[in-house]
């Protein structure tokens, strides 16, 4: 395992279109200079100065090309960039020519496809963009808004990690037009002065551990260039990086080596090497500085939590022997933690939660910024995985992951996707359903957060598909409570996406959020105000379309080809099955950034005793021919959600994608043929949703101010009436929270019961739509047929809840408008008991009778009835 570092400055250009940028050389010696030193970054550097573009070529895909899987390269580009007409980004060399930029510059998207093709996985590259000229020389006017670039499309793939010194490039060029720019020409780079800076001192290190993360840099140089430089801020875009990614030592820390050496073995795939991290953790367990202490306790509990059984009985051991009390995360739940009550101020944090169909995310709102909170394992994300094992113990999030190849059959994944229904596994004496399981994996995400702060949480803002039904809502709402969670609010992952996008830009824009993750698809079309007000104009989506699909078409073809080729159909086989899902996943991600892929499997199972190997090469354009069908599917959403809104495309500011699987590019180019052309906006992969309902936590407890956020209610309800039909209380797409009443008359003679049948759905018959619950109102005096006897009322709240409640009126020779209610009521709030019974009672003989009870038409509102 090395470090290594590539580092391009060129300060001269031969095309007098590109001005000089005398300090580049500087700059490029400074940041040499701390990545080489043993005691702070320890890379093997290579520096090219004023170099063309054919060695410049034949350096990076040497870097790239001869790196091992384990390797961390870092990539430092300090030079001009240029867009072409298309759009597409090129990086400037000496040699380049302007009018022949495809052949004397170097493609950004061939950089990307040499990434792709890296075996590395831990990949950084530094742009120093904030005096590139990214962009065509007309992009330069005045009123011509704030140009970008999106340099996380070119990039993507997995394990990549981009940090550029700005997207907006209203610094960027110095030609001779007025235009604003980050520095003087011969000045050093305020972005490359504050990376070496940070590393140079150790002040990047932010929480004094005595490493440098890629988070942490971006974190001190985002606070230096905001700081020097009004209106310019660093981006960062991760790509599916596994863990933390360190890029240096901090010179003012001490105990560096051991640190290092004890992460990297408590994190090796080998269980001997986790078993000899131990010896190292006792010993620094017994440091004078306390962050030295806090990082043993930290991979201490990471090692409690392991998958491998002997793992977590030494590293549970050693905590014993240290006296170090109750294990805080290890696989026994702690207790519920404290609950404020109701109307009371509370104490303690407010966190955002994303819990994902295959990875969740919980953060912090601290002071005026969002903190992604590390789990256990010291990652940003935890695996929405939870296992049973042999002996009945429940694993959850990494070590659930680290034995599903061998546990498919007790791994439960997407539980997200089954809350609400009857689901549920069950082994030995442990039987869990999807809230069961949904209960786990939030109870680990509370666990991890109360141990970042130091203390229970006061409660937490939840994110859900816009398009999740209302039974799902309140599963989702139960399995927090059971958890120790106080759900304040439940948002739409759209709309907390539209959030993320929208603070503190101070301009109005319509943009349409299109989220496409492992299981569900949501779009939802949001007004974003300068004014801070965040309104939902509509939503669309499909709960079963994600990700997933796409890896699913891979399996399928794989599949094909090994019965081809061997005659043997492994449907059946559940350990090849697991590993043929986990190499699809993995082609599909490489996909992303590559051309072609190479699925290799092998030994993947065996044929009338030979072994069978499996080595199949996938191009990108066999793997959108194979998902065309589900492209054409995402379309289907988008155009619903502007119809509804009654808003054409042309009048979209922005489209914004986030989710996983929108790094595909076949999403990119479809979301860009909706634009007419115009990219989509990507900047908030993957963080985007988790830091929105971190957000709406800093507006629910006062941190954020003057924002407020409509969120609406993604499918009608309403009631069953007399003569099959469906008679809509709410509509579709009405901003929550919202209540509505209607007077409702009897339909039948000498009626003493009236069946409250509620439906979910815009269909106009009750059996198009879902059923929510069925409520029964009795005791009834008889009056005639159409006499306006109950009011029901609909209560959504804020989370999407609904609550039914009907009333009788006392309407004897009293118009209805003037009523007055009796004693007898009924209510309800939907969840999945009521949906359970409500389905079970319409699927019974017994209900065309009950049918004959449901209500006759609602009483127009606009004239008094008797």
């Amino acid at each position: 395992m090395a470090n290594r570092a590539l580092i391009i400055a060129n300060s001269v250009y031969d095309d007098d279109h590109f001005a000089t940028l005398p300090a580049a050389t500087a700059d490029a010696a400074a940041l040499a200079e701390v990545l080489g030193s043993p005691d702070i970054g320890d890379f093997e550097v290579e520096t090219l100065v004023d170099v063309p573009q054919r060695p410049a070529m034949r350096a990076l895909e040497s870097f790239f090309t001869k790196a091992a899987r384990d390797d961390l390269l870092l990539l430092h580009l300090s030079l001009h960039g240029w867009k072409d007409t298309r759009g597409r980004l090129h990086f400037i060399m000496l040699d380049t020519e302007l009018d022949y930029l495809r052949s004397t510059a170097v493609p950004a998207e061939v950089l990307g496809d040499w990434m792709g093709a890296s075996r590395s996985r831990r990949i950084v590259v530094l742009l120093d963009c904030c005096y590139s000229g990214a962009f065509p020389m007309n992009a330069l006017r005045r009123d011509a808004g704030t140009p970008t670039v999106d340099v996380a499309e070119p990039f993507a793939g997995n394990g990549r990690v981009v940090l550029t010194a700005s997207t907006a490039l209203q610094y960027a060029y110095e030609g001779e037009r007025d235009v604003r720019h980050s520095r003087a020409p011969a000045q050093p780079s305020v972005f490359t002065s504050a990376v070496v800076g940070g590393l140079r001192d150790g002040s990047a290190d932010l929480d004094g551990d005595g490493f440098v993360s890629v988070e942490e840099l971006y974190e001190y140089v985002h606070d230096q260039v905001r700081n020097r430089i009004a209106g310019q801020t660093p981006t960062l875009s991760v790509d599916n990086a596994q863990g933390t990614i360190y890029l240096a030592r901090s010179p003012r820390h001490v105990d560096i080596d051991r640190l290092t050496e004890m992460r990297a073995a408590a994190l090796d795939p080998q269980p001997w090497k986790r078993i000899g991290s131990l010896h190292l953790v006792e010993q620094l367990l017994g440091s004078v500085r306390e962050p030295t202490r806090e990082a043993a306790r930290t991979s201490l509990l990471g090692l409690i939590a392991d998958g491998d059984r002997e793992v977590s009985r030494r590293a549970r051991q050693l905590w014993h022997e240290r006296g170090m009390g109750e294990v805080p995360t290890a696989r026994a739940p702690r207790p519920a933690a404290p609950r404020p009550p109701v109307g009371g101020s509370g104490h303690g944090p407010v966190v955002g939660i994303d819990f994902g169909t295959t990875n969740s995310a919980i953060a912090l709102f601290e002071g005026e910024d969002v903190r992604l909170i590390p789990n256990a394992e010291g990652a940003l994300t935890t695996p929405s995985l939870v296992a049973i094992t042999e002996t009945g113990d429940i694993l959850v999030g990494t070590p659930a992951k680290r034995q599903a190849i061998a546990n498919p059959d007790y791994t439960i994944r997407s539980a997200k996707l089954k809350l609400g229904t009857d689901w549920s596994i069950t082994r030995g004496t442990v039987r869990l359903t999807a809230e069961d399981v949904a209960q786990h994996i939030l109870r680990r995400l509370r666990e991890d957060a109360e141990a970042y702060v130091g203390g229970p949480v006061q409660g937490a803002v939840l994110t859900v598909p816009a398009n999740f039904a209302r039974d799902q809502r309140a599963a989702l709402a139960q399995a927090a409570d059971r958890a120790g969670i106080r759900a304040l609010r439940i948002i739409n992952e759209p709309t907390a996406a539209a959030m993320t996008y929208g603070l503190n830009r101070g301009e109005d824009a319509l943009v349409l959020v299109f989220d496409l993750g492992g299981g569900t698809l949501d779009v939802s079309l949001i007004d974003v105000m300068d004014v801070g007000v965040v309104e939902v104009k509509a939503t669309a989506g499909d709960n079963h379309l994600g990700g997933d699909d796409w890896d699913q078409r891979i399996v399928q073809y794989l599949l094909l080809r090994v019965w081809d080729q061997y005659g043997v159909g492994l449907g059946q086989n559940v350990e090849a099955m697991q590993r043929l899902q986990a190499a699809a996943e993995a082609a599909k991600i490489e996909l992303s950034s590559a051309s072609t892929t190479t699925i290799t499997l092998p030994y993947l199972a065996a044929s009338a005793g030979a072994p069978l190997h499996v080595e199949e090469t996938l191009t990108r354009r066999q793997f959108e021919a194979l998902t065309q069908d589900l492209l054409d599917s995402c379309r289907r959403p988008v155009e619903r959600a502007l119809r509804d809104a009654m808003i054409e495309q042309s009048e979209l500011d922005r489209v914004i994608l986030t989710g996983g699987a929108t790094r595909m590019p076949a999403i990119g180019a479809l979301m860009s043929r909706i634009m007419n052309g115009r990219q989509p906006y990507r900047g908030l992969i993957p963080e985007g949703i988790v830091t929105g309902a971190a957000l709406q936590c800093g507006v629910l407890s006062g941190g954020l101010k003057d924002i407020l956020l409509l969120d609406v209610c993604s499918a009608s309800v309403g009631l069953e009436v007399s003569g099959a039909a469906m008679t809509k209380m709410i509509e579709r797409n009405t901003t929550i929270p919202t209540k509505r009443s209607e007077v409702f008359v009897t339909g039948a003679t000498n009626q003493t019961t009236m069946i409250l049948h509620v439906l979910e759905g815009e269909g106009e018959r009750p059996s198009e739509n879902t059923s929510l619950a069925v409520l029964e109102l009795t005791d009834l005096p008889r009056h005639a047929k159409g006499t306006p006897l109950v009011e029901v009322t609909f209560d959504i709240d804020a989370n999407g809840i609904l609550v039914v409640e009907a009333k009788e009126l006392r309407v004897s020779g009293t118009p209805a408008s003037a009523a007055t209610f009796t004693g007898r009521t009924c209510s309800a709030t939907v969840d999945r008991s009521t949906t359970a019974r409500a389905a079970d009672l319409v699927r019974s003989p017994r209900w065309q009778s009950l049918r004959g009870l449901v209500p006759g038409a609602k009483v127009p509102s606009d004239r008094p009835e008797s």
